[in-house]
């Protein structure tokens, strides 16, 4: 089993940046998600569009438990799993691509696509 995977998890916007873009987490009219800073003026260069990439922390907890699946279900097999490269696509269209797997770091690349419509 693992224990506080998602410490150990950095969410980044997948919004095609020039350059990688930590997602933070923001507390909304009435729950906590992640945001991309590049969605707030002052994160932004002059003439630079809002992006408004974001996950809700239900989804972010569903995505957690599938990465979870992943990774316990290799653990059952006495197999270590890396995870870099690995994507999927949730049912509400949410891709995650792993950008980074290590025993210590999980980095997660988000694009909400329903959500920069």
């Amino acid at each position: 089993m693992i224990k506080n995977l998602w410490k150990h998890i950095t969410l980044t916007c997948g919004n095609g940046h020039t350059e990688e873009v930590v997602m933070d987490l923001k507390q909304g009219p009435l729950s906590l998600f992640y945001a991309c800073p590049k969605y707030y003026p002052e994160n932004r260069k002059e003439k630079e569009r809002a992006c408004a990439n974001r996950l809700n922390l239900v989804d972010f907890e569903k995505m957690l438990d599938h990465m979870t699946e992943k990774i316990e279900k290799g653990m059952d097999q006495g197999i270590e799993i890396n995870l870099t490269g690995y994507q999927y696509r949730d049912r509400k269209g949410t891709q995650y691509t792993v950008l980074k797997h290590s025993k210590d770091d999980l980095k997660i690349e988000v694009l909400n696509r329903r959500a920069l419509k």
